[in-house]
């Protein structure tokens, strides 16, 4: 399942548990280092930035925290593994701005979960879709 695979790779990686977010889907920034590149993935801390969650809203808001791992962990995986592949952009074409699509999506989500129990979402979270390369 999606949540085991975000769990396995926060348990995986502890320096990227960096939120203090206790949703136990925190592990947003740089997990699964690309191996043959030496760069990662890096994304802002969605977990981090959420506050206070409705109650009611709290499995969905964790399912959607748990799928934004899961996309850090399949880019860094597709990263690691496109050595060499295309020409100079194709990092940021065929990687960085599918994910930062993926990420929008699901953020969108989480949006939507608070909205749907009559709270509003923290502000500035659309900022958070956006991911780089890191030198790992």
């Amino acid at each position: 399942s999606p949540t085991a695979a975000a769990s396995a790779a926060a348990s995986a990686d502890p320096a990227a548990e960096e939120s203090g977010a206790d949703t136990g889907a925190g592990a947003d920034e740089g997990a699964d280092a690309g191996a043959g590149s030496g760069q990662t993935i890096s994304c802002p801390d969605v977990a981090g930035e959420i506050g206070d969650v409705p109650a009611a809203a709290q499995a969905e808001v964790d399912r959607n925290l748990a799928l934004l791992d899961t996309q850090l962990s399949e880019a860094n995986k597709r990263l690691s593994t496109s050595a060499g592949e295309g020409g100079p952009n194709f990092v940021q074409n065929a990687i960085l701005g599918p994910l930062e699509d993926k990420r929008k999506s699901t953020i969108d989500r989480i949006k939507i979960s608070f909205s749907r129990q009559g709270s509003t979402a923290p502000s500035g979270l659309d900022a958070l879709a956006g991911c780089s390369l890191a030198s790992g």
